[in-house]
């Protein structure tokens, strides 16, 4: 019974991790992205081995496990070949040193410039949020990215 508890609440604990990086970044990029340009985010968490936890209910991003530990490595800053040969349906654009805790792999899906994919590691974990973007702009895309690092900051912070 212990065993299936522990399981139950390290569980929740993800889950809970999903809705705590989400609002963060949610709330920072309605507060400072232009109002034409709404956004809906999706968040995934799992392991820097690339596998997934927990994630919110509607991310439909379908990576495997390959092309997750790859983004996690990318995000690490490791050489990898990401991007010659990137997930499934995306381009990925860059590595961005966000703080001097973490970078952003970042990218778009091919043939839709209004999903976005940030992708960071956190203390112990990989955090892949899509974000779709109505009237994408590159402000747009710059407010995401910020707004992703300040989940993945409070995230960092919380021990996520």
């Amino acid at each position: 019974v212990s065993t299936q508890s522990t399981g139950k609440q390290w569980y929740q604990r993800r889950v809970r991790g999903v809705a705590f990086v989400l609002g963060h970044a949610a709330n920072n990029y309605y507060e400072n992205a232009p109002k034409e340009s709404p956004a809906v985010w999706h968040i995934q968490i799992g392991g820097h081995d690339g596998s997934v936890y927990a994630k919110s209910a509607d991310f439909d991003g379908t990576f495997d496990a390959a092309e997750m530990a790859k983004m996690s490595n990318a995000a690490n800053g490791d050489d990898t070949d990401i991007f010659t040969n990137p997930p499934k349906g995306y381009t990925i654009v860059r590595v961005v040193p966000a703080s001097s805790e973490f970078q952003v792999l970042t990218g778009k899906k091919k043939g839709n410039a209004g999903r976005l994919l940030y992708v960071a590691r956190g203390t112990s974990t990989l955090v892949t949020a899509l974000v779709d973007v109505t009237n994408c702009s590159r402000g747009c895309e710059s407010k995401a990215m910020d707004a992703f690092s300040v989940g993945i900051t409070e995230g960092i912070n919380a021990g996520i």
